[in-house]
């Protein structure tokens, strides 16, 4: 069996239910309590939110926390070569590959008259007669 692996090259914003490109990255600085928002970032951040438009334009953060707005007017990214490239890749990777002819499926057919039945035995009990001799 072949695994298929979809590449999507356009990051979807990291909101839940929402499938806008993402244009910005918002990453946090615990230490300092400050959140940064900026232009997407080349590749996904572990720890690091992609949102879209809307969602990075009225994202708020906690009290105490001070937000940094690198870029107020966002631009959706264009995929990079190096996007394009990993995909390209692949298709012609697989594309290389050779397919094998198929093959007539063999199996043999049981009938229930042609397979033997094995039932377990109940385990017989006899009454052993008792010898004086042992004693």
């Amino acid at each position: 069996m072949v695994a298929w692996m979809i590449v999507n090259p356009i990051r979807k914003c990291s909101r839940q239910n929402c499938h806008e490109k993402a244009v910005a990255t918002l990453t946090y600085g615990y230490d300092d309590a400050t959140a940064v928002l900026g232009p997407l970032s080349p590749t996904p951040e572990p720890g690091a939110f992609d949102l879209c438009v809307q969602h990075a334009h009225s994202v708020t953060v906690p009290r105490g926390w001070t937000m940094i707005r690198l870029v107020t007017e966002f631009e959706p990214a264009p995929p990079s070569d190096s996007d394009l490239m990993a995909l390209a890749n692949a298709i012609r990777e697989t594309s290389k590959r050779e397919v094998p002819p198929p093959a007539r499926a063999t199996r043999e057919i049981h009938r229930p008259t042609d397979v033997p039945t094995h039932r377990p035995t109940n385990p017989v009990l006899r009454v052993v007669p008792d010898t004086d001799e042992d004693l």
